[in-house]
């Protein structure tokens, strides 16, 4: 079944240093906006439900240098975050000034604060409620980022609504995984892992898969 391998985050006592200052500047800046984006949670669907991991955000400037790694142009790119907890992803998109920005989210709790996130900063970002094992309305969105979300079921669910997503929309697809534990079910699927790069913040390992727009006779 591929190459299953896990990737291993970085503990160092010097990183979760850095880590819980970075936590605690971001988070004392997020209360004095009304925002909430730091915070880690883990509620019941995450205890309960099996194969769907708790929240943790993607650090701002790491997001943007992701962002700027991908050879898309923003104002031309439709950009969706699977498992988009508190909406810092779809906060840096919008920004960077992507062409449609949203997020799918399964948790009641997740969705209000990444909703209310959104309107405080009065960005044009959806935060869409929705399983990912049965959501599929992803013909606007060429850009997809997991940041290891849930387990490997959810995954070949996602994928297979991503190619038949090609199949009306053909178009190159890019989907970044960051801490791609289960990496390998891209490449299966026919995705190829063009780019790599590391979370200096979290210590792990970001593919950039690629499912190339189709050739037409």
């Amino acid at each position: 079944m591929g190459n299953q391998n896990l990737p291993t985050g970085n503990y160092k006592p010097t990183v979760r240093a850095r880590r819980w200052a970075r936590f605690m500047l971001n988070y004392i800046g997020e209360k004095l906006r009304g925002l909430d984006f730091s915070m880690v949670y883990v509620g019941d669907l995450q205890r309960n439900v099996e194969h769907y991991h708790g929240y943790s955000m993607t650090d701002e400037k790491e997001m943007r240098r992701i962002l700027g790694t991908v050879p898309l142009e923003p104002a031309k790119t439709g950009f969706i975050d699977l498992g988009c907890g508190k909406g810092m992803c779809l906060k840096c998109a919008a920004q960077m000034g992507y062409k449609k920005v949203a997020g799918l989210e399964l948790d009641q709790d997740l969705l209000k604060i990444g909703r209310r996130n959104m309107e405080k900063l009065g960005l044009d970002a959806q935060v869409i409620y929705g399983n990912a094992m049965e959501y599929g309305d992803y013909d606007d969105y060429d850009l997809f980022y997991f940041f290891n979300p849930f387990g490997p079921p959810v995954f070949e669910k996602v994928i297979g609504f991503m190619l038949e997503s090609q199949q009306r929309r053909n178009r190159d697809i890019w989907a970044v995984y960051n801490h791609p534990v289960s990496g390998y079910l891209f490449e299966e699927a026919g995705f190829t892992a063009k780019l790599e790069s590391f979370d200096n913040t979290r210590g792990f390992n970001v593919k950039y898969y690629l499912l190339p727009k189709r050739k037409t006779p």
